[in-house]
This record gives C-alpha cells, sequence and structure tokens, in this order.
C-alpha cells in the first residue's frame, strides 16, 4: 500500500452490503467514523454497488457524507452538484445531482428478461413484479427501504432461488438479449451487458484525468463474485471476508485478502491507509 500523497488524490471504491455496512442488518456504524476520516484527509470514498441511487443516497445522509456514486452495479455514476466540470464532461442533472448514464433504462431491461423467462418456462421473480411487502420480507428491510430497492432506473433484482448449475445454464439466454446477470450477497442482479463495476470505475477515471491533472489512485473492496469487475480495475484491490469466515473465489493475484468479515476488514485497509497519511492530517 503506497504513503498518501499531496501529489495526487485517492479514491476509495468500496462495495456496501457486506463490505462497508453489515450483511445481516446493513449497520454502517463500524465504519462510519472511519469514512469521515478519510474524506476529512481529502480522500473520495465512492459507493460502488447493486444499491440504487435513492438507496445510496440514503445511506450517504446517515453517514452525513455528499459524495460520487456508482449505481446499479456500475449503469449510472452520481455526483454531487459542482464536482464535475461542464467545460470537459457531459452530465444530466437531476434534482441538483450529476448524472452520467452508461447502462440502459430499466423498462428495456425487464422486456429483455421476459423473454428470457419464457425460454426457461417460469418466472425469476423480479423485484418489479413483487409486491413491495413481500420485498421487504424478503430482504428484512422496512418498507421504505424495500421501495428504494424496488425502483430500479437501470437493473432488475431477481429473488428466484436456483442452484448455481440452473444459473449458469441461463448465461447464454442473457448474453443473448444483450444481458447481464451477475451473483450479488442475496440476489440476482441483471443489467446491460456493457455495464458493470469495472466499466463504470473505468470510465470515472477517463473523467476524472479528463478535468484535473492531480492523477487517481484508487483502492477497491469488496467481498463478492459480484465484486471481481471492481478490484481488477483499480490499483490496489482488497477483498474483505463474507459472513461465513471464508473469502470469495475471486481471482487475480493482486487481490489482497483481508483477515476481517465485512465492515471489520473494511475498517482494516481504512487503517492501513490513515497510517500512511502525515500524523498532522490524522488528528
Amino acid at each position: 500500500m503506497p504513503p498518501a500523497s499531496q501529489t495526487s488524490m485517492i479514491a476509495i471504491f468500496t462495495d456496501l452490503d457486506g463490505t462497508l455496512i453489515d450483511f445481516d442488518n446493513y449497520s454502517s456504524e463500524l465504519a462510519r467514523p472511519y469514512v469521515h476520516r478519510l474524506i476529512k484527509l481529502g480522500y473520495l470514498v465512492i459507493f460502488c454497488s447493486s444499491k440504487t441511487f435513492a438507496e445510496q443516497r440514503v445511506l450517504q445522509e446517515e453517514i452525513d457524507i455528499e459524495m460520487p456514486c456508482i449505481v446499479e452495479n456500475g449503469s449510472a455514476i452520481i455526483a454531487p452538484p459542482g464536482f464535475w466540470n461542464p467545460e470537459f464532461v457531459d452530465f444530466d442533472v437531476v434534482d441538483g445531482w450529476q448524472r452520467i448514464v452508461l447502462g440502459k433504462p430499466a423498462a428495456e431491461i425487464r422486456q429483455r428478461l421476459r423473454r428470457v423467462e419464457c425460454k426457461f418456462g417460469e418466472s425469476l421473480h423480479g423485484f418489479s413484479s413483487m409486491m413491495t411487502e413481500d420485498i421487504a420480507s424478503v430482504t428484512g428491510l422496512d418498507i421504505g427501504s424495500a421501495r428504494r430497492a424496488q425502483n430500479r432506473e437501470y437493473s432488475e433484482t431477481l429473488s428466484a432461488k436456483l442452484p448455481q448449475d440452473v444459473w449458469e445454464s441461463l448465461d447464454s439466454a442473457f448474453e443473448y438479449e444483450g444481458l447481464k446477470c451477475l451473483p450479488g450477497g442475496r440476489f440476482h442482479t441483471v443489467i446491460d451487458s456493457q455495464s458493470d463495476k469495472g466499466a463504470a470505475i473505468r470510465k470515472f477515471g477517463e473523467l476524472w484525468k479528463a478535468q484535473s491533472s492531480e492523477p487517481l489512485i484508487s483502492f477497491g473492496l469488496g467481498d463478492s463474485e459480484n465484486d471481481q469487475e471492481l478490484l481488477e480495475n483499480v490499483d490496489w484491490p482488497h477483498l474483505v471476508k463474507r459472513p461465513n469466515g471464508s473469502w470469495a473465489g475471486l481471482s487475480g493475484r493482486r487481490i489482497e485478502r483481508v483477515n476481517g468479515v465485512g465492515p471489520k476488514g473494511w475498517v482494516k485497509v481504512a487503517e492501513q491507509l490513515l497510517s500512511k497519511a502525515k500524523p498532522e492530517a490524522t488528528v
């Protein structure tokens, strides 16, 4: 891990469920003070998960931060007002936030998904077709949080419980429809085949380079197979343990396997970063 530098920007791209927040109770309490200390040093802490912008924004407000985020598995990059310079970066503005869309609209994703389901012969139980109360039941979320998880703009979450080999047998059908089906900690997510967390991180880096002469040094933290692309596209990738104490079977020799489950592992990486900063900067 390199020492902090005053001549570069450090960006920490982090998954959420099972990484920055607890897998079981969705709490950010453990990592929260470390997020604040890193941001105080001038680092970017960028959420990069399957969660919607509404979900990620609520978590940002809970932690009391305002940072760019990558939503719905890389389908869009959304930044607070003034983050991107319109002279160098093209974006749309939605409720004041700067939005760069990389994926396809959810309506188109769902239309293609229905064709996959027809070939499969049964429903894959997308969140959009479920009652919000049922989503709350299967996720453990309250109704408001379940509604935010349901209202996806560029993807669809699937709650079907199928053996791994069955999911793999569907890959060709998803690919034929221009879709990608990604396994997460609890559910599968369907997105545009041209979108993923890694592609969004690369795009973020390109946009940063377009408007800043300050080099970007990237760190990544994840916990599951869904984070493969995230970790492949950062300079310093870190994999935290899953709730059962094991590491996900991700490939890549550069990945540092952190001896800590979820947020406990996240905090260990944050402590390493803070230890590399100048002492006066951590006070």
